[in-house]
């Protein structure tokens, strides 16, 4: 009774950001914790690179992982947003976590992780895999970079 009461309230806590399933993973090469996530909106953001809230989401999953699933070698995070209805991927990611020790995002307490999310973003972004499915994504999501064609 105990396992299912804390397993429910790992998931409690995932679900704040989104994430609806958590797979345990056993490999040859170390376990692999994979994590869905839906997000129902999603904001302005530049070619490539995620939106705000989903930089903040991401850096929360990853921490949050890492400081209470024992054993795991990987962490995946498969991010869909729902486009009225249909469920496309936003963007795929997967870390070690011998790089989210790197990152220092291991030992940040959660407050640090809220309070210096840009920080902690670049640096786990250049450790992992990021791939960002922008052809999924409505053109009218995309920022303006300042870029002009006809320049």
């Amino acid at each position: 009774m105990q396992e299912k009461k804390s397993n429910l309230s790992e998931m409690e806590e995932f679900e704040k950001y989104g994430v609806y399933e958590v797979k345990k993973i056993d490999s040859e090469d170390g376990n692999i914790l994979r994590i869905f996530q839906v997000r129902n909106t999603i904001e302005e953001r530049l070619h490539g690179e995620l939106d705000k809230p989903a930089k903040l989401d991401l850096c929360y999953i990853l921490w949050y992982s890492y400081n209470n699933f024992d054993d795991i070698k990987t962490v995946e995070v498969l991010s869909y947003y729902n486009d009225s209805g249909n469920m496309k991927i936003y963007y795929i990611y997967e870390i070690e976590t011998r790089a989210i020790e790197i990152s220092e995002l291991s030992n940040a307490s959660e407050a640090d992780v809220m309070a210096y999310m840009e920080y902690y973003y670049r640096k786990i972004i250049k450790l992992g895999d990021l791939k960002v499915m922008d052809d999924n994504i409505p053109y009218w999501k995309e920022a303006d970079n300042g870029y002009n064609s006809s320049d």
